[in-house]
Parts: C-alpha cells; sequence; structure tokens
C-alpha cells in the first residue's frame, strides 16, 4: 500500500514538471509574453500627391493601421490633426504622412535638402526681433526681402569737372556721406527653418535649475535668429552682399505674405527724394542768420 502512494506521488510530481515545462516552452514561442504580437498603430497616409508647399488638409489623407516597426516619423492618427499647413517635404500617394511634413514631431523636423525643389539652394540670413517679425516666421511660410543700405554720394572734383569720365576724380559731397535707400530685393521665398522654432520647442520642455539664491534662473533673452530660404545662387548672392557678416542686423527685413499668393509686386525702392516728391513728406525750411557779427 505505501509503495502504491509513494508510485502516485512520484507520478504527479513528473506530470507537474511535465506540465511546467510545457509553458514555459509555450511562452518562449510566442514571445514571452504570452499576447501574441504587438498592436498595430494608426498613422495618416497621402489619398493624393502631396507637392512642397501644398496645403495639408483632411480631405487629402486617411487613417491605415500598420506595425509599429512600419511606422514613420512622429505618427499622426487621425485627420483633423491636420488644418492645411503647407507641407514642407513632398508626399507621394500612399506614403505616411508624420507630423514632421508639416512642422512638428519629436525628430527634429526634415531635412533641409529634401524641402529644396529642383533647381532651388538652401539660403540663411539673419534677422532680430524687429526686421524678423517678432520671431513669428516658421517654416512653410513665404517672405519678401527688404534690403536697406546707406550709400556715400560722390561728385566730380573741381578739377576734374569737364574731363572724360574715365580720367575724373571724385569727392564725397558733404552731408550725403550716408544718404538711406531701401528696396524690395527678394520676393515669394519659402522659409526651411528658423533657429527660434527649435529654441521654443527647447524652452517649452526644459525645466528651470535653480539659482544659487534658491531662484529659478530665467532663460537669455533671444535677439537674433537665422532664416533659411529657398532661392537660386543670384539671391544667395543678394543676401551676402547685403549682409557680409554676422554682426550686420537690421538690412534685411523678412517681410510675411500669404502662402497662395504668388503674384510679384513692382516696387520704386524708396530714398528720401522719393519720400519727398512722391508721398509728400515735408522738408522743414532751415533759416540762417545773416546778421552782422553773428
Amino acid at each position: 500500500m505505501k509503495r502504491s502512494n509513494r508510485l502516485v506521488i512520484f507520478l504527479g510530481v513528473l506530470l507537474a514538471v511535465a506540465a511546467f515545462v510545457g509553458i514555459v516552452i509555450l511562452l518562449n514561442t510566442s514571445g514571452g509574453t504570452g499576447t501574441g504580437p504587438p498592436p498595430k498603430v494608426n498613422v495618416l497616409v497621402a489619398k493624393v500627391n502631396i507637392a512642397i508647399g501644398d496645403p495639408v488638409t483632411p480631405d487629402k489623407v486617411e487613417t491605415q493601421q500598420v506595425d509599429p516597426a512600419a511606422v514613420s516619423g512622429t505618427p499622426m492618427s487621425d485627420p483633423s490633426q491636420v488644418g492645411g499647413q503647407p507641407a514642407l517635404t513632398a508626399v507621394p500617394k500612399g506614403s505616411q504622412v508624420p507630423a514632421e511634413v508639416i512642422g512638428g514631431g519629436t525628430s527634429g523636423g526634415p531635412s533641409i535638402s529634401s524641402q529644396l525643389k529642383q533647381g532651388e539652394k538652401a539660403i540663411a540670413f539673419q534677422v532680430d526681433r524687429v526686421t524678423g517679425l517678432d520671431f513669428l516666421v516658421k517654416a512653410g511660410d513665404h517672405v519678401d526681402i527688404v534690403l536697406s543700405e546707406r550709400i556715400t554720394v560722390l561728385q566730380p572734383t573741381q578739377d576734374s569737372v569737364g574731363k572724360p569720365a574715365s580720367q575724373q576724380r571724385f569727392e564725397t559731397v558733404q552731408g550725403l556721406d550716408a544718404v538711406r535707400t531701401v528696396k524690395t530685393v527678394l520676393q515669394n521665398k519659402r522659409v526651411l527653418y528658423v533657429s527660434q522654432s527649435r529654441t521654443v520647442t527647447q524652452a517649452a520642455t526644459a525645466t528651470a535649475s535653480p539659482a544659487p539664491g534658491g531662484q529659478a534662473q530665467t532663460p537669455a533673452a533671444i535677439d537674433r535668429v537665422v532664416i533659411v530660404i529657398a532661392g537660386t545662387d543670384q539671391d544667395a548672392e543678394v543676401i551676402k552682399f547685403a549682409q557680409n557678416d554676422v554682426s550686420e542686423i537690421g538690412v534685411l527685413t523678412a517681410v510675411l505674405r500669404n502662402a497662395q499668393d504668388a503674384a510679384t509686386e513692382k516696387t520704386t525702392g524708396i530714398t528720401i527724394d522719393r519720400l519727398v516728391t512722391q508721398y509728400g513728406l515735408a522738408i522743414p525750411n532751415i533759416i540762417k542768420s545773416l546778421s552782422p557779427g553773428r
């Protein structure tokens, strides 16, 4: 009887061990979790071809489910998350539309080169808070660029008046050594990148560190940003001539325009002479005393 009881106990232990081994094998076969494959993720996919600069509206995208490993960039899950923002990169029909396409996401946005159309070049210039529209310009916007320069007015010297141009010498006209002239030099240029946009993102997520006195440190105020636009080599030459080094801030002003407005406006440029003759700027009378002894 005792031998029979021992045999039953031995068989029970053996069956328990076999069941445990079977469970371990089953868990390893299903990935160790017992829950099967990971659930799919909702992403937005382009229903039509979306070109650079095209507004990304809800009717151009649809929701699809893909494996987590197939997700591109920062996924958006519902068409309501796009609201007509211009596409920073081209999206073929059937391709995913991550948040980076409309300037969002967490991966730093699309590369500059992927935002360029055929023949375009990326050109950078600096602006301050006023000439940069209080740093409100964002990637995907379109801007005009106004140039302000000071020039020196010259006249032939007294002894060279009447001589051929090749033999004339020139001198500065007294009081006209820094005459300002303003002109819109570039129009309808697409913005690829603004350094302030990245700074704002970092500032919004950063935690203020306490100062030695126990008070939170205030981030340093930003007084200038870099704007990168798409243009041509000719445009780059204009920008380089106007802003030769990093200390020249204020000579270039960004003017924001409607992204769908492709019209080119013909401007006259402005000098003090045009302000007087065309806009009626009043010139004050200057009275010089000719009294003896004065």
